[in-house]
C-alpha cells in the first residue's frame, strides 16, 4: 500500500490547525483546506501553501488522505455534500464512531489527538498523543505509520475506549480549566497576581505522576474541616460558585 503523500484537511479550527502545523514538517503536501468561512480557510491555507475552499462540493478527489476536523454535529451535513467516494478518510473526534464515514469512503478510520489544542497557544514542543483506529488491519497499519510521523505517542484505541478517554479528558482538562477560571476570577477581584498560583497547579499535576489523585488529595474537605469550608462559602458572592464548592467538597469527602 502506497504511503500517504498528499492530504486534504476539512476544517480550519484548533485541531485542523495542529494537523496542518504538524504535516508541514513532513514530506507531505497539504492540497486543500476547507472551512465554511473562506477567510479562515485562506488564513490556514496561505500559511502552508494549500488551496483554500469554502464550498465542500469544490473538494477534489486527488488526495491520498482526507482529515475531517469538524464539530461533531455537522459531520453528516458536510459529508452528504462531497461529490465523490473518498479513498481514505479519518475523523478526529473523541465521541464519534468511525462508521459515520463508512457511506462516504472506501477506507476510513480515526486520528484522534488526545490533547487540548488552542490556536492562541504555540504548538511548538507540544506532545500530542494520537489515538488511531482503522476499518481493517491494513488501514490501521497505514494510519499507524502515518500517525507515527506526526507524534511520538501513537496508540491503537478501539471505539469504546476512545469514548472513555474523551470523557476522562472532559473531567481532567475541560472541567479543571473551568475551575482555573474561577480561581483566576477570585484572584483578580483581590488584585492578586495569577502567577502566584502557578507553582501550586504545577506541583498538583506533578504529583499525579507519582501516585493516584485520590491519594494525593489535600484540603479542608479531605480533612473534614467544616469551619474552614463554611468560611470559604461565606467568601463566595455567587450562588453557582457556592454550589460548585459544596458539590466538589461533598464528592471529596465521599470518595476519600
Amino acid at each position: 500500500m502506497k504511503e500517504i503523500k498528499s492530504v486534504t484537511i476539512v476544517g480550519a479550527g484548533n485541531v485542523a490547525s495542529w494537523f496542518a502545523f504538524s504535516l508541514s514538517k513532513q514530506p507531505v503536501e497539504i492540497r486543500e483546506i476547507y472551512s465554511r468561512s473562506l477567510a479562515r480557510a485562506e488564513e490556514l491555507a496561505n500559511r502552508y501553501g494549500a488551496t483554500a475552499i469554502n464550498e465542500i462540493t469544490e473538494l477534489t478527489p486527488e488526495s491520498d488522505l482526507y482529515i475531517f476536523a469538524l464539530k461533531d454535529d455537522i459531520y453528516n451535513v458536510v459529508l452528504d455534500q462531497i461529490p465523490f467516494k473518498i479513498p481514505l478518510a479519518v475523523h478526529t473526534s473523541g465521541s464519534l464512531s468511525m462508521q459515520i464515514l463508512s457511506p462516504y469512503a472506501t477506507r476510513f478510520g480515526v486520528l484522534y489527538p488526545y490533547q487540548t489544542l488552542s490556536l492562541s497557544a504555540s504548538f511548538d514542543g507540544l506532545t500530542v498523543p494520537l489515538c488511531i483506529e482503522g476499518c481493517d488491519g491494513e488501514t490501521t497499519s497505514q494510519l499507524e505509520r502515518f500517525a507515527s510521523s506526526l507524534s511520538e505517542m501513537v496508540s491503537i484505541v478501539e471505539e469504546k475506549d476512545r469514548f472513555t478517554l474523551h470523557l476522562a479528558a472532559v473531567f481532567a482538562s475541560n472541567f479543571t480549566n473551568a475551575l482555573y477560571g474561577i480561581a483566576y476570577e477570585l484572584l483578580q477581584q483581590s488584585q492578586i497576581d495569577w502567577k502566584l498560583i502557578i507553582p501550586l497547579l504545577q506541583y498538583t499535576l506533578d504529583k499525579t505522576k507519582q501516585m493516584e489523585p485520590r491519594i494525593s488529595q489535600t484540603g479542608p474537605a479531605k480533612r473534614g474541616d467544616h469551619t474552614i469550608m463554611q468560611f470559604h462559602l461565606e467568601q463566595l458572592n455567587r450562588e453557582e460558585l457556592k454550589e460548585i464548592y459544596s458539590l466538589l467538597s461533598k464528592y471529596i469527602q465521599t470518595e476519600s
